[in-house]
């Protein structure tokens, strides 16, 4: 066998290893020397290499090498175990696996006819072996030349397919959730076909799918299946559902295998990202060591993202602060400011809500003047809360990073009016009350 330029591979008179020349119809060990006859010889060529699921095609030609017509010939070609899909041409049948009868007409002296043969490399397979023989009607006196055999040498195909998926991990109670899955083969060989598989979560109410070859389970697993792939592009897969209760912080994940050797599986599987929230509210107070009426109470909240979650647009960060505790005592100096966002206020509440990406913080400050003659229960206390995911203040009184307690403490000659001050105050409660 000889390598042509064409990247091709031919052979004449050569018998590969699975059938020797002696076990080739017609073919003798020896060549028999006649004295009238007719000399046909074929060759065949085919690749010299290729790749698993690559097409193969394979060329035989038998030549009238006599001056002399030939009446016409049986072709027999073993084919190989590793090809698949051979549609046998016209004027030939494939009566067992493996083998393959031509039978043509009339040969003119000295002509040539051509019979093409294709198929695909199958996998698994590390070459194919092909072998021809030809037998004429007529005698030959030359059988050297009556069988051929091609070898092709077949490269495993490598197909790195890779798989994102994306889609939120929340989302309020019956809104619309749309999770999308792209599957990237990233070569070297194109892909012969894939599939994917999804076990979508319980909390993810009436799912389906409109795109191709993909269908939704009563149990939620989504499965497709999709057809050969290039080098190089994608396919795209959605399915959409409806948030259902217990849907916040929700991750799952899908895989796509394909037919095809993966030399890289770590990129088959990939989840939603979970965005986890995270708001970490801390409020401190600046007071003198000893709070009197007339005193200036300065009190700072710090707001800062810890989740990987942006608090922006629709979802900003927002809290509020209840001043119930600190009004009976003090007034509000309607002083607030803040870093980012902005500072509302409806007597008793403070609120703010700004922007507030992951790892930035907001700085609220604001004051209070403790009252010089109405007296209260003489405690500065109070409360803020938020509703953002991950807020460390759900309420006011989660944690002590979300409260403060100022104590005021009085003169001596304003002692005996705060008391009276406090039992006027109890009458008027029981009084409405009653």
């Amino acid at each position: 066998m000889t390598a042509l330029t064409s990247g091709m591979a031919s052979s004449t008179a050569v018998a590969a290893p699975s059938h020797s020349v002696t076990q080739v119809k017609g073919v003798h060990s020896t060549a028999v020397a006649r004295q009238v006859g007719v000399d046909l010889a074929v060759t065949k060529q085919g690749p010299a290499s290729a790749t698993e699921g690559q097409a193969v095609t394979y060329t035989i030609t038998v030549t009238n090498n006599s001056s002399i017509p030939s009446s016409g010939f049986t072709l027999t070609d073993y084919l190989p175990t590793g090809i698949r899909g051979v549609v046998p041409p016209l004027g030939c049948s494939i009566p067992a696996p493996g083998l393959m009868t031509c039978t043509r007409g009339p040969l003119a002296a000295h002509a040539s006819t051509t019979i093409t043969v294709s198929g695909f490399a199958g996998q698994d397979f590390t070459n194919l072996q092909n072998i021809v023989a030809v037998e004429g009607n007529e005698p030959d006196p030359d059988y050297s030349n009556n069988a051929a055999a091609v070898r092709t040498e077949i490269a495993r195909r490598r197909v790195d397919l890779s798989l994102t998926k994306s889609g939120p991990s929340t989302a309020p109670v019956n809104s619309q959730v749309t999770y999308t899955l792209t599957v990237r083969n990233n070569g070297p060989s194109d892909s012969t076909g894939w599939s994917i598989t999804d076990q979508l979560p319980s909390a993810l109410h009436g799912p389906y799918t409109t795109s191709a070859g993909c269908t939704v389970s009563a149990s939620n697993l989504l499965t497709c299946t999709g057809g050969p792939l290039a080098a190089g592009a994608t396919a795209t897969v959605t399915v959409t559902g409806f948030a259902g209760p217990g849907f916040n912080g929700v991750q799952n994940t899908a895989t796509v295998r394909g037919l095809d050797f993966d030399p890289d599986l770590g990129n088959n599987t990939d989840s939603n990202e979970v965005n986890r929230g995270g708001l970490r509210i801390t409020k401190t107070v600046d007071a003198p060591r000893t709070v009197r009426p007339g005193d200036v109470v300065r009190y700072t909240v710090r707001v800062r993202n810890t989740g990987d979650t942006d608090f922006v647009g629709a979802n900003p960060a927002h809290f509020t602060d209840d001043l119930s505790g600190v009004l009976d005592d003090a007034r509000y100096n309607v002083d607030a400011d803040a870093t980012r966002g902005v500072v509302g206020y409806a007597e008793p509440r403070l609120t703010w809500t700004g922007e507030l990406r992951r790892g930035e913080t907001a700085t609220i400050r604001y004051s209070v003047t403790v009252n010089r003659q109405d007296f209260g229960d003489l405690r500065l206390q109070n409360g803020l809360s938020s509703d953002n995911l991950g807020s460390n203040c759900p309420t006011a009184g989660a944690s002590s990073e979300c409260r403060t307690l100022v104590t005021v403490r009085l003169r001596d000659k304003d002692t005996g009016r705060a008391g009276m001050h406090r039992a006027m105050a109890a009458d008027r409660t029981r009084a409405a009350q009653r």
